[in-house]
């Protein structure tokens, strides 16, 4: 038995490196490694055997069954459904971007407010254009399959700007020694056309690298080429040459990983092993299920003609006869049903497997029965999937600044080839001094209603204006705002006109002593509203 599965272990892994190599050959990946190739190829069989268990589900080997029936073979993919539900709960509700002042921001100018403003209406409109939302969040199963995912910024005067996420199979890439946040060298290659034929196969390598000049200077060099399934040259895209950026349009994200382990860590790694168990139960249970479905039948001291071919529909007759060879026969009839008792067991199995590999990813293990009644409010959810938001906090460290670093790419590409950004906005964007800020949003309920009580009791102590009051909760403009304004004053002014009214007033007194028309008090909550910001 040791034997057999040693042999399929073994044709599983020839299985994988042919895998690994078959999407991108062997020797375009092998030209652009400078060291460590070996390592470097192993780890790419490593990650490809990663995105099978998310595929197809974790291997396992079933009990045996002397040949008497097909035992069962169904995946329970735990692992996808972990690394899914990961990714939504961390991108489902995509981060806030946006680009913001440096500095004293009393102290800005009017045209830095301007060069501000283009740069926010800029980074939406590129974002929107690549579906960027969608995209991170593919790009974050990914990156927890894989280990790492690279975020790549293109800049073309017909197709604009247009940013591609790849997995860490269609990538290499290096770092400056001490410096692992610089990229150095990047080489990609992207599959324009698949086929099963090599000659009919195209892969398009984008190669970048730093190059010193004769001043000292580090310069990014681009080359582009087109290469069919077998690794041949076929075209030359970009010769190689110089770019004008001042660095390489790349965003690495690395997932996980202690000190030193700049390649990331897979958490396929992590769950594979309780994935092949849970499988591997479940799949014995179910054997054993069909057993007990289809009980064996037995009869003793019966003559063998009288036996063959029993109906077991509803109903049927059995005309037996016992054997007359016997001296004393002593016929029986009879179904041997085993037992179920080890369900009680095997679930408690089950759910231990389950329950640590949700503790893995710190994902909570809700069920209908669990969770009965016992989600009363945001604030129970929140506490339920705590963990999981302290978890997806921690990947923020890394994705955060990564981001930052991606939306920098695209402000600085913009200034140095602004023909690229012509089909986004009609305005040109400018050097000014700028930060870029990255807010993690979660997928929870909040609770509403004690929030706006709160804001409500703010506004009464004077500690919020009604500006900012509507346009939290009510999602006005600052010009809806100013209608709505207008109409509460009004209203409140036709009720105290009402209430003056049997005292005196008359038609050359619209309004009572010491009454403002609306416009006059708007005017003077603006201002109050003005001074409580």
């Amino acid at each position: 038995m040791a034997s057999e599965e040693a042999k399929v272990q073994a044709a599983e892994n020839s299985t994988e490196i042919l895998t690994a190599f078959n999407r991108i050959p062997y020797a375009l990946i092998n030209a652009e490694i400078s060291g460590g190739a070996k390592d470097t190829l192993d780890e790419l069989t490593e990650i490809c055997k990663y995105y099978k268990v998310y595929k197809k589900g974790a291997s396992f080997t079933v009990e045996g069954t002397n040949g008497d029936y097909v035992p069962a073979k169904l995946n329970y993919k735990m692992a996808a459904s972990l690394i899914n539900k990961e990714a939504r709960f961390l991108f489902a509700e995509p981060p806030d971007i946006t680009v913001e002042p440096k500095g004293d921001v009393g102290k800005i100018t009017e045209d830095a407010k301007n060069a501000l403003t283009v740069m926010n209406d800029l980074v939406k409109t590129i974002l929107d254009a690549n579906k960027f939302e969608e995209a991170l969040i593919k790009a974050a199963k990914d990156c927890f399959i894989g280990k790492r995912v690279a975020g790549l910024v293109n800049f073309n005067e017909d197709d604009g700007v247009t940013i591609t996420f790849l997995p860490s199979t269609q990538f290499i890439y290096e770092t400056r020694v001490g410096n692992p946040n610089i990229v150095t060298k990047f080489v990609c290659f992207i599959i324009v056309k698949n086929s099963i034929t090599l000659s009919e196969k195209r892969i398009f390598k984008k190669k970048f690298e730093f190059v010193t000049d004769e001043d000292g200077n580090d310069v990014v060099y681009l080359e582009e080429a087109l290469y069919d399934g077998a690794g041949k040259e076929l075209e030359i895209v970009t010769e190689y040459q110089e770019t004008l950026m001042p660095m390489i349009p790349v965003s690495i994200f690395i997932n996980d990983g202690l000190t030193g382990e700049d390649s990331g860590e897979s958490e396929i790694d992590l769950l594979s092993d309780y994935e092949s168990w849970y499988s591997k139960l479940s799949n014995a249970d179910i054997d054993a299920e069909r057993k007990s479905m289809n009980p064996t039948k037995y009869v003793v001291d019966m003559e063998a003609n009288s036996t063959k071919k029993l109906s077991t529909a509803a109903g049927a007759l059995w005309d037996l006869g016992s054997d007359q060879n016997l001296d004393k026969p002593n016929p029986q009839v009879g179904i041997l049903e085993p037992g179920m008792n080890y369900s009680d067991a095997l679930k408690t199995s089950l759910d231990r497997i389950k329950t640590v590999g949700y503790e893995q990813v710190d994902m909570p293990n809700i069920t209908l029965e669990s969770m009965q009644g016992a989600i009363t409010s945001g604030k129970a959810l929140k506490a339920i999937y705590w963990p999981l938001i302290v978890r997806c906090k921690e990947k923020m460290k890394m994705w955060g600044p990564q981001l930052r670093q991606m939306i920098h790419i695209i402000l600085q590409g913009a200034m140095v080839y602004p023909n690229c950004i012509t089909q986004y906005t009609n305005h040109t964007v400018t050097a000014v001094d700028y930060e870029i800020k990255v807010e993690q949003n979660t997928p929870l309920p909040e609770d509403e209603i004690e929030e706006k009580n709160m804001d409500l009791s703010e506004v009464e102590s004077k500690t919020m204006s009604r500006k900012a009051y509507m346009k939290k909760w009510r999602g006005l403009t600052d010009d809806e705002v100013q209608e709505e304004l207008k109409q509460i004053a009004l209203e409140r002014q036709m009720i105290e006109d009402s209430s003056f009214s049997p005292a005196g007033g008359s038609d050359n007194e619209p309004y009572p002593s010491g009454g403002k028309n609306p416009e006059e008090e708007v005017e003077d909550i603006e201002e109050i509203d003005m001074t409580e910001e």
